[in-house]
């Protein structure tokens, strides 16, 4: 179920082939990388060639939503206007081996821990859907 929350300034997402089924995935709820058709390999930020193999063919693959904490950083100036401070971000290792960033909005800093597992939680912020990360 997507949370409602209120970030002013919040910026919406780029528009382009590499980007727009990323964006498109949390409609749905699906956290979607690109897998490279000719080596298999996932790439958690999307781009426009496979950096193992150098193909430009890909196509999206769901992730599971679920890994651990690898490393974590707290803000304690919010990064953008209408998000609150302490901002707990984790640079998350999914299941699958790829690594994705993402606030961890809600948690006391405190309790970050590396190697605590997480899910992923999709949010609307300002008609913008995104996501950030919650202990399992």
């Amino acid at each position: 179920m997507m949370t409602e929350t209120t970030a002013r300034g919040h910026n919406a997402p780029c528009s382009n082939r590499d980007f727009d089924f990323f964006y498109a995935g949390f409609e749905g709820e699906e956290l979607l990388v690109q897998r490279c058709t000719q080596c298999g390999t996932l790439r958690s930020l999307p781009s426009p060639g496979c950096g193992n193999c150098s193909s430009l063919d890909w196509e999206p693959t769901a992730l599971g939503g679920e890994g651990e904490i690898f490393s974590y950083v707290t803000h304690y100036h919010p990064p953008l206007p209408g998000f609150s401070a302490p901002h707990p971000m984790a640079l998350v290792t999914m299941d699958e081996g790829v690594r994705l960033l993402g606030a961890m909005d809600g948690t006391d800093p405190d309790t970050l821990e590396i190697g605590r597992r997480v899910k992923i939680e999709f949010v609307r912020r300002d008609a913008v859907a995104a996501y950030r990360f919650r202990y399992l």
